[in-house]
């Protein structure tokens, strides 16, 4: 389709499919987490602007398919009111992965989920040579596998 730049639709989540004209749209998803509300959202605008279901991530993402180029300013602003917004694609600050950690989980250290919401507060989006992930982890357990990325935060127990 000739004006469209879709690099820049790329950078703000929205990846090309190999069906014409339709999208797979990357959510950000801080830390694995979403609210109830934020599940509503997805879901109804899935049905509404989609095929009706999502790609849950190795990353811990969710992804909307078939949303149509036509549909793309109409669906940021339908989740906008759910309080979701789109990922990034590209060469750039990825959303940050996180376990539950100390809050929820027994053998947590560290409480994750504050930890994943600052770095991605700080670095979300930030353009560099190539993607960059920040993972944290709460425990010895390493059920997030910190060492998987750029960085990987674990937290620990000092026993002296």
């Amino acid at each position: 389709m000739a004006g469209v730049d879709y690099s820049t639709l790329k950078k703000g989540g929205f990846m090309r499919q190999k069906q014409k004209n339709n999208f797979s749209l990357r959510l950000q998803v801080v830390g694995g987490t979403l609210t109830a509300e934020n599940l509503k959202k997805i879901a109804e605008v899935a049905e509404k602007y989609g095929d009706g279901y999502v790609h849950l991530t190795s990353r811990q993402g969710v992804e909307i398919p078939f949303i149509k180029l036509e549909n793309i300013d109409e669906v940021k602003e339908e989740l906008a009111k759910g309080d979701c917004h789109p990922g990034v694609c590209g060469p750039r600050v990825r959303t940050v992965t996180a376990c539950q950690g100390s809050e929820v989980c027994p053998s947590g250290n560290i409480d994750t989920q504050n930890i994943a919401k600052k770095l991605n507060d700080r670095y979300f989006g930030r353009e560099l040579p190539h993607k960059f992930k920040f993972g944290v982890t709460g425990c010895q357990n390493n059920c997030l596998k910190a060492e998987e990325n750029d960085v990987g935060i674990k937290g620990a127990l000092d026993v002296k």
